[in-house]
């Protein structure tokens, strides 16, 4: 609770972040049951990270929709991240440009105050994008929950699919795994099982949980304009994790991939074995994660260099093979302070 007996934002849901995501093999499930047909005015629609519509122009309209549950108790924080992570989706096809929000927000109907500390951080994420909020829709949830619709634009040629992923290429990620336990140990009160928490990390829990908002208030736009035009493939790391990131671009690509080196938030492989969550294979909830992106073995010096001059962490975590499906392959672990 609050100073006012007001309940903390994370007290109001179940779930917390990309974690209130639909599964991933139910999301499969529906979209095989769902008849969704791409039309022709479309690059493509489902199983990649955006719808992308060519404008009379021969620039690309980008667009993509996220929204999801708190993942912190502070709305300016929340807003921030629910911004970055709505905006990632746009940004995993190489699209920003001209980013626009029309904001999703659903709130309780006895706390509607906690609206404009929201929309305060959603804002000056976007400004950090050199994007700025449209318009948007607000109704009354029983569940908290922001995001919005989000729309950008690039041209064909720093157009990124998941499907341009080829055998020998190199695989990077731009953020460090870990945001679920991270932010899983910080909600944690109960004193028995906050000793627990201090006895399994050498680090403390506040400068944990200080560097997952950091990643998670970062946009990956600087990131997608430093590799779209180096970059055969890419998508975002978010709900399903760096597997299931994986996952769509193997599959979209007809390819198999090899984790080998994981960088991770310093702390939270510790505190993913204690909650029984799979971070050293991948299967993590990220919240605003990084992007995945798919090198030629020519570009990756280039790629390198363009992610260093930007600002951008960037780690190489794998390969793409002629196989099918993913492995990690005892991947080394890096752990990451920010």
């Amino acid at each position: 609770m609050t100073a006012d007996d007001t309940p903390a934002l994370t007290e109001m849901v179940e779930r917390h972040g990309c974690s209130c995501k639909v599964d991933e093999n139910s999301l499969e499930q529906l979209l095989t049951e769902t008849s969704l047909p791409a039309t022709a005015a479309h690059e493509r629609t489902i199983g990649e990270d955006a719808a992308v519509r060519r404008l009379s122009n021969g620039r690309l309209l980008v667009s993509t929709v996220d929204f999801f549950t708190p993942i912190l108790d502070d709305p300016f924080e929340f807003g921030q991240i629910a911004a970055c992570n709505a905006a990632s989706d746009a940004f995993a096809t190489g699209a920003a440009e001209t980013v626009d929000c029309l904001v999703t927000l659903g709130l309780p109907a006895d706390h509607t105050a906690i609206a404009p500390p929201i929309l305060d951080g959603m804002r000056d994420a976007l400004a950090q994008m050199g994007g700025a909020i449209t318009g948007g829709h607000t109704i009354v949830s029983p569940w908290p929950f922001a995001g919005g619709a989000i729309t950008a634009t690039t041209t064909a040629e720093r157009l990124l699919r998941t499907d341009g992923a080829r055998p020998g290429e190199q695989l990077y990620c731009t953020k460090p795994l870990g945001i679920q336990p991270a932010m899983g140990a910080a909600r944690i009160e109960e004193p028995s099982l906050v000793e627990q928490l201090i006895g399994a990390v050498d680090r403390p829990i506040e400068a944990i949980r200080d560097d997952a908002i950091a990643w998670m208030t970062t946009p990956n736009a600087t990131a997608a304009t430093a590799i779209a035009s180096l970059a055969t493939a890419a998508t975002d790391v978010t709900g399903f994790g760096l597997a299931g990131a994986c996952r769509s671009i193997a599959t979209q690509a007809d390819v198999g991939i090899v984790i080998e080196h994981l960088p991770v938030i310093e702390g939270t492989p510790a505190l993913a074995d204690l909650f029984g969550e799979g971070l050293s294979v991948g299967e993590t909830a990220e919240t605003s994660g990084g992007l995945l992106v798919s090198v030629r073995p020519n570009d990756r010096d280039a790629v390198e260099s363009a992610l260093a001059e930007a600002g951008v962490f960037y780690r190489a975590i794998g390969r793409v093979t002629d196989g099918d499906g993913v492995l990690f392959d005892s991947p080394t672990i890096e752990q990451i302070s920010h």
